[in-house]
């Protein structure tokens, strides 16, 4: 007699196009991660022109989980004459790990807030108590390295990288002059110098403050303006948001004299003579190509990652490069600065540069020591395979919960 084949759980990994390349290193490490599990896995990539082909493959598969990026992989399908997401009328969950602010992403997250058939997963813990607020299912996963795509330690071609984009802020401010009232626009450039000042402050928790302390005819527009338009109003702060990083990665930019700084990535404006920009360097693997040849990684996070550190930085600190980032209560909770990575405060430029001094020009073994740390950190403790781990993890537990209340359910009609 034939034996019971033991069905493994299906997981389907939605691979959609990224232009920088970082979801198929991703994908492809979470999918190795949890094959390795009790999972049988299948990714597919998905297009905008193949859209039904994957709808019936995903039907004739029959996975218990689809996963993507950023809810790039969602899905709908048309039931009653309405679109409905396709997890769904399938019954199986979709989980979506934002790697950033799911606020980037509101107008593909507002349609699919009402199911319940997602799992949100994020890698900034105020991101996931964004979501939880609205009543959503949330998990935390923080970024990691695919050690596939990190390259051997290498002789140090260049001293500084500094990894883009960058756009003056003023350029931004003429903008804004011309679209916004000029109440708007005080409003705009004010929170984004407080976020610029602050930088673990995350940029929702900072509109509510600034709002709260404008004239309450004002006041009472924008809060009207949010609720009525609450899409513009999420662009808005993401605009805001990046006006933020600019203005921060520009002052850095422009308060470094005495050494050549690598940009990587486009520049919009004039930066001064001893930045060369390197304005095609934009997929994940060219930017790690780079700085694994650079002895001084300079990082600048955006400020829609408050609470976190954002996947350039593990790439970074992996590739051997002496890494530089803000000083923030999340860098200190995945390394150790100055045995690690190194930490500025961003505003203090006299630091900065001092800091670019002393590793460059008198602390050779001990920026080597600190990268060899810190590569050896991120290799053994955040890889994308541990990862995958953690989402195995959670998945496990779904499949758990579920059994369980199916158990208590037949418990009932008994």
């Amino acid at each position: 007699m034939e034996e019971n084949k033991v069905l493994k759980p299906r997981v389907v990994f939605l691979k959609t196009p990224d232009p920088k390349q970082m979801s198929e290193s991703i994908i492809d490490g979470l999918a190795k991660s949890i094959s390795a599990r009790n999972f049988e896995v299948k990714v597919i990539d998905l297009t905008a022109e193949n859209v039904q082909d994957v709808i019936n493959e995903i039907i004739e598969y029959k996975p218990l989980f689809t996963v993507d990026l950023n809810l790039d992989g969602m899905i709908y399908a048309e039931r009653e004459g309405q679109q409905q997401p396709f997890c769904d009328l399938l019954g199986n969950i979709h989980i979506t790990w934002f790697i950033d602010d799911p606020m980037i992403h509101f107008t593909k997250l507002k349609p699919v807030l009402q199911s319940n058939q997602i799992l949100y997963v994020n890698i900034d813990i105020e991101h996931a108590q964004w979501l939880r607020s609205a009543g959503k299912n949330v998990a935390f996963i923080p970024p990691g390295v695919n050690p596939s795509k990190i390259p051997p330690l290498r002789e140090k071609e260049f001293e500084v990288a500094f990894v883009g984009p960058i756009t003056d802020p003023n350029m931004i401010e003429s903008q804004w002059q011309e679209r916004f009232d000029p109440n708007l626009f005080g409003f705009a450039v004010e929170l984004g110098r407080l976020i610029y000042r602050n930088p673990d402050m995350p940029i929702r928790f900072a509109s509510g403050y600034l709002i709260s302390q404008l004239n309450p005819d004002f006041q009472a527009a924008l809060y009207q303006f949010q609720q009525e338009n609450e899409a513009d109003f999420m662009a808005l702060l993401t605009e805001i948001g990046l006006y933020a990083l600019y203005l921060r990665r520009w002052s850095i930019l422009d308060a470094i004299e005495n050494y050549e700084v690598n940009v990587l990535g486009p520049v919009i404006g004039e930066p001064k003579e001893n930045v060369v920009v390197h304005e095609d360097i934009v997929t994940q693997k060219d930017v790690i190509d780079f700085l694994s040849r650079t002895k001084i990684s300079l990082l600048s996070q955006p400020p829609f990652i408050p609470t976190g550190l954002g996947f350039t930085v593990f790439d970074s600190v992996a590739t051997g490069s002496l890494t530089f980032v803000e000083e923030r209560l999340s860098s200190k909770s995945f390394f150790t600065p100055e045995k690690e990575i190194i930490t500025y405060h961003p505003i203090d430029f006299i630091e900065i540069e001092g800091k670019v001094a002393y590793y460059l020009e008198e602390a050779a073994d001990e920026m080597a020591e600190i990268s060899k740390a810190g590569r050896d950190k991120v290799l053994r403790e955040h890889t994308i395979y541990q990862r995958g781990e953690m989402l195995a993890n959670i998945m496990e537990d779904i499949i758990k919960q579920s059994l369980q209340e199916e158990q208590k359910s037949k418990s009932k009609e008994e």
